[in-house]
């Protein structure tokens, strides 16, 4: 049920999901749905922990010293998982829904982007400052939300898939070696 949730979630929002939608994407009765979760406010929390679960259990996080690979690597992989995962592309999309709830998908994974940030300051202090590299961060990730949220669009055929769109703008981003 949660992953027939989180593909509705994903494609039509909370508000554009019913639970009629999602018993029927999940191939059961309304009743045994609203047994296991009586709203779906109920339902779309359960997903976005399960979203959230994921994301963290998937971040490359090491104890120690960090560096600028460890916070391309970090968006790299928020990326394919919003490629890759519907439970977390729904619990991003459901971030933005439902934002009165509270930071959601982007709180799960933001506190542990700025510790990372914080331990690699050494050796980005040379090219930027940690403030810059957070929104440079968070900027990767929310093109690779929208690029997930454009697949497939009319127009839109030319936008790079998320994991790559990331890879694009580090690319650009950061300063290349002297020739």
């Amino acid at each position: 049920m949660i992953h027939a949730a989180a593909r509705e979630f994903a494609e039509h929002g909370f508000a554009g999901t019913s639970l009629a939608r999602i018993s029927g994407a999940a191939g059961v009765t309304m009743g045994a749905l609203t047994f296991h979760f009586a709203t779906k406010g109920e339902l779309a929390d359960a997903v976005a922990e399960s979203g959230g679960t994921t994301t963290r259990q998937a971040l490359p996080l090491r104890p120690g010293p960090a560096g600028v690979a460890d916070v391309v690597g970090f968006t790299r992989t928020l990326a394919r998982l919003l490629e890759q995962e519907v439970v977390v592309r729904a619990a991003a999309r459901l971030t933005w829904d439902r934002s009165a709830v509270g930071a959601g998908w982007y709180g799960t994974w933001l506190p542990l982007l700025h510790d990372l940030v914080g331990r690699a300051d050494e050796e980005l202090a040379a090219w930027a400052s940690p403030q810059a590299v957070v929104a440079l961060a968070l900027s990767v990730v929310a093109g690779a939300e929208t690029a997930v949220r454009l697949d497939g669009l009319p127009g839109a055929e030319r936008v790079a898939a998320p994991a790559h769109h990331a890879t694009l703008v580090w690319d650009l981003a950061l300063p290349k070696p002297p020739t």
